[in-house]
């Protein structure tokens, strides 16, 4: 493709979109979108089993999903050129429709905004033309009883696994576009798994490649409407996430706003999704993040409870490029994940065990002591990644330079005399991340699971 102009001005200015349509046999849907004076997309969603058909008893709120499918996952595509203006052709979003995703994308686009130097709540306006009234979802059939833990490849989810499976929940894995950590967790955990693919639109990649906009979107709440899409598809009543309270800490503020690299990953966001759902789509499907009252150092101690899934997961997103130029290593041992993973879980695993996980010792790595900075605290601001609070790391610093197995690795002696003044009392600060926080809006019966869980039972 011939390099864009590099004068704004000339890209096009209005984007619409086009709304979905659906093959039910081949069970894929297509999500439509086009610029004015520019090029259209088509994103396939293939769910990999028949669709609800028209008519039938599910396919009021498989379309209602998909509307909102169309909405989110939109994101990508609108980004490209950010335009002032926006259309809806094939969708009709109430106001209150309008408002949740006009949020969702100056929100969640905040991280793009700040990379690219772009005011992304001075463009977004889905306030167009009139919006009808807002109102509850028409009464539905209901769902089967059966539990979607969405599958990462990462701690996180397995442990919402574990957690749910000893409890004797009935539950299903589920993943867009699974990588081999996936698949190998998936494989490792012995439970029914569900897969379905998003295939962006080639022509996004080379618009990408001729210098179109391009950075994060909220990509967890793009899922997390594949995900409860699904529900109508393959038949459950709970899409269920493994986001920790540490997500609600931003990365920077930039004019009065939080930045939030984790924005779709909030407490606040999952409630404001979870009450969507209620409304637009099935009163009776649930939406929440199982871990939400749980820090990172907590699900740390849980995740090591298990070895099933040593030789299977990561959490270096290395491991999931959409278009990797060489098979990826499970861990590249060399980013803010990679970093924070393996500090976090050092607090509670034995060395040899965790060096085996990560085929090396990353505190041992002198070349890693700037990206531990970041991670503590001592320097920067909090990695562009979906990694702990800066308490959480600098706390786990100050614990491992207390204990021999760990204390004289050059990292944790380079970086915990820094630290030490400024967490005087380390053991206090982990005490309250290993306290649930009050902060969260399970189900009573999964509020009960997890609870039997953190006890032991």
């Amino acid at each position: 493709m011939t390099p864009l102009s590099t004068e704004r001005s000339t890209w096009p200015q209005s984007f619409t979109f086009a709304g979905f349509r659906t093959d039910e046999a081949a069970g894929e849907a297509y999500l439509l979108y086009r610029y004015e004076n520019g090029p259209e997309f088509t994103e396939t969603i293939a769910f990999n089993a028949p669709l609800p058909a028209p008519g039938s008893a599910q396919r009021p709120g498989f379309k209602a999903a998909l509307e909102a499918l169309a909405l989110v996952a939109g994101a990508s595509y609108y980004k490209a050129f950010l335009p002032q203006h926006i259309a809806f052709d094939g969708l009709s979003p109430d106001a209150d429709q309008r408002l949740f995703f006009e949020n969702l994308y100056i929100d969640g686009l905040g991280e793009f905004g700040v990379r690219n130097n772009v005011e992304i709540a001075g463009h977004v306006d889905f306030h167009v033309a009139e919006a009808g009234p807002s109102g509850p979802a028409p009464a539905q059939p209901p769902l089967r009883r059966r539990s979607a833990v969405l599958i990462g490849g990462g701690k996180d989810s397995l442990v919402s696994t574990e957690a749910l499976r000893t409890q004797g929940d009935n539950i299903v894995l589920f993943a867009v576009n699974p990588k081999r950590p996936i698949l190998e967790c998936a494989a490792a955990s012995g439970l029914p798994f569900i897969r379905v693919e998003r295939h962006l639109d080639p022509k996004l990649f080379a618009l990408n490649e001729a210098g179109a906009l391009n950075g994060h979107v909220p990509i967890t709440a793009i899922v997390s409407f594949i995900a409860i899409a699904a529900a109508f598809v393959h038949g459950f009543d709970a899409v269920i996430l493994s986001n920790e309270r540490s997500a609600n800490q931003g990365n920077l503020v930039r004019d009065g706003r939080d930045i939030n690299h984790q924005f779709s990953k909030t407490a606040g966001m999952e409630r404001g999704l979870a009450a969507y759902v209620a409304r637009h789509i099935h009163p009776q499907l649930a939406y929440f993040s199982l871990l939400r009252p749980l820090s990172e150092a907590h699900i740390a101690q849980l995740m090591a409870r298990t070895d099933t899934y040593d030789g299977a997961f990561t959490s270096c997103n290395r491991a999931f490029q959409l278009r990797p130029k060489a098979p990826p290593a499970r861990w590249c041992r060399d980013c803010p994940k990679c970093r924070f993973t393996f500090l976090i879980l050092a607090t509670a695993m034995e060395r040899k065990r965790l060096e085996t996980i990560f085929g090396g010792n990353l505190l041992e790595d002198e070349s890693q002591r700037e990206g531990f900075e970041e991670l503590v605290g001592l320097s920067g601001h909090k990695p562009w990644e979906c990694v702990g609070e800066i308490a959480e790391s600098g706390a786990a610093m100050l614990l491992l330079a207390e204990r021999p197995e760990w204390r004289d690795a050059p990292i944790v002696q380079a970086l915990a005399p820094r630290l030490a003044p400024l967490m005087p009392d380390p053991h206090e600060v982990w005490a309250n991340l290993l306290t649930p926080s009050p902060d969260y809006h399970l189900p009573a019966r999964y509020e009960d699971m997890l609870n039997a869980y953190l006890a032991g039972r």
